[in-house]
């Protein structure tokens, strides 16, 4: 099944549903597959909210969605894939009306880091890459892994998908390599940073900015700091001097093109978006959005509404 009718095949499948539940089960084409279960998002009304009790994938095969998990807002775009641990709560909080969110849920007992274990070999870099992938997984139960539709992982995501739904010979035996291949791609393409890789000499911006998409709505410069394995006095110096601006400001920065998103959606409100973004005072989020934009929520809204057509009266 090729990349774009399959596509438009899991979207046909969503448009043609007429139940009301949240999530729509795809039959695999061998009724005797056993690795995972794959279910489409539905976009029906109504709170979207789960509490995983085996480990789960979601892939974006097509738009975009908002999930949050925690105090962490993901704002997941086509190709990009989560990783998901067992007990890990999480909310849909928005979608695109063409997004195409899969989810492939593992059989009980699916351990990432009993996987994992095989994926590397005696050097110690790989070891701790994976010791460190696997660390974040039990710490956050979260992992967003950050391909694009065009890369080679979403590539062979389409692949896993397209795989499961046919009755193809040796598909469980070419899916569980499939995914080992797009798992190794997607992590050594990621921008990874833990405590112990970083000092003042490797300290990089991309690092930064990866933390700060994960963990901008609640975030502080003590925690980053911690986080990076730095006195927080010496991170905010060190940052400053990097990137020629301070931790807040990068902050601010994330939350201002995420309250800009945001507001081009016409179901939330102001009121939900200020607390999305990560400000508790409605006057000091004002501040900072007329400050950034040189205008206000309001002007902006409207002026996004107009770039799409879209008439509320």
């Amino acid at each position: 099944m090729a990349a774009v009718a399959l596509d438009q095949y899991l979207a046909s499948v969503l448009k043609s549903n007429s139940t009301d539940k949240n999530e729509i089960k795809l039959e695999a084409g061998n009724p005797d597959f056993d690795l995972f279960t794959i279910y489409l998002e539905n976009h029906n009304t109504g709170i979207h909210r789960y509490r995983m009790d085996v480990s789960t994938i979601l892939y974006v095969a097509k738009g975009t969605v908002t999930i949050k998990s925690g105090e962490k807002i993901i704002q997941m775009k086509s190709g990009n894939v989560l990783l998901l641990t067992e007990g890990c709560k999480y909310e849909i909080v928005s979608q695109k009306p063409d997004t195409v969110l899969v989810k492939l849920k593992f059989k009980p007992g699916f351990l990432y880091r009993k996987y994992f274990k095989d994926f590397s070999c005696k050097g110690e870099r790989e070891v701790k890459v994976m010791e460190q992938i696997v660390d974040s997984l039990e710490n956050e139960h979260v992992l967003w892994l950050k391909n694009n539709q065009i890369a080679r992982p979403s590539q062979v995501m389409q692949h896993i998908i397209g795989g499961y739904l046919n009755n193809d010979l040796f598909a469980k035996a070419l899916i569980e390599s499939e995914l080992t291949v797009m798992l190794i791609i997607s992590i050594r393409t990621q921008r990874m940073a833990t405590p112990s890789s970083l000092d003042k000499t490797k300290f990089e911006k991309k690092t930064l900015d990866n933390y700060i998409d994960i963990h901008f709505a609640d975030v502080s410069l003590a925690d980053a700091a911690k986080y990076f394995g730095f006195n927080p006095n010496y991170f905010s110096n060190m940052v400053k001097a990097k990137t020629g601006k301070s931790f807040v400001d990068h902050v601010d920065d994330r939350r201002m093109q995420e309250a800009r998103e945001l507001l081009a959606q016409p179901d939330i409100s102001l009121r939900e978006i200020i607390g999305r973004v990560g400000y508790s005072s409605k006057s000091f989020f004002y501040k900072k959005f007329n400050q950034y934009y040189h205008m206000t929520p309001a002007a902006m809204r409207a002026e996004l509404f107009r770039q799409a057509n879209i008439n509320l009266k």
